[in-house]
């Protein structure tokens, strides 16, 4: 565990802190101001400690979701965020979850012209397709809206799963006006 980030996760974890994002009664103060400590006064500390993570091994700690989001959100410039994706992004088939959390909760909230975010979308979408996970699939349809008529593979997928979860059909009526039933 020599990446400095586990180190606060587990402390954060064995100390009981906050590590909610947008929490509206502590703002996870402790679990921010060890980050802060941290990043140093450029952000450089926690964006190398970031990048350097094991997507295997972080997954593995305590509260690690929320953790990694307050991280990532807690950076001070764009591209910090930027550097960190990139330096994720040839390993996020390595853990499905990660890319899932992070398209949802980071990538989504990009601007539609950042080549990061086109890139990161494109490889969510092989993973996708490839291992038909429920989740990233939804948070694909989320993200992209409109633009998944592109992803004719990854409708029909969804659609398949609409079939018997109200979940997927749900998505599928209220964003793109398709029953499970009807075609693309």
């Amino acid at each position: 565990m020599s990446n400095p980030l586990y180190v606060i996760i587990h402390k954060a974890h064995e100390q009981s802190w906050c590590v909610t994002p947008y929490c509206t009664t502590c703002g996870s103060s402790k679990y921010r101001n060890a980050l802060q400590e941290l990043s140093g006064p450029s952000g450089g500390g926690l964006v190398d400690a970031l990048a350097d993570i094991d997507l295997q091994e972080i997954s593995l700690l305590p509260n690690w979701q929320d953790a990694l989001i307050i991280a990532i959100t807690d950076l001070p410039l764009l591209q910090q965020v930027e550097g960190v994706l990139e330096a994720w992004l040839p390993k996020i088939s390595d853990n499905i979850a990660l890319a899932d959390l992070i398209l949802y909760k980071i990538v989504r909230y990009m601007r539609k012209d950042n080549a990061i975010r086109n890139n990161w979308i494109d490889r969510c979408i092989d993973i996708a397709i490839n291992s038909r996970n429920f989740s990233l699939i939804e948070s694909l349809l989320l993200v992209l809206k409109r633009e998944a008529w592109n992803y004719r593979k990854l409708i029909a997928i969804a659609k398949e799963y609409s079939y018997s979860s109200a979940q997927m059909d749900r998505v599928l009526r209220n964003s793109y006006k398709l029953k499970a039933m009807g075609s693309v």
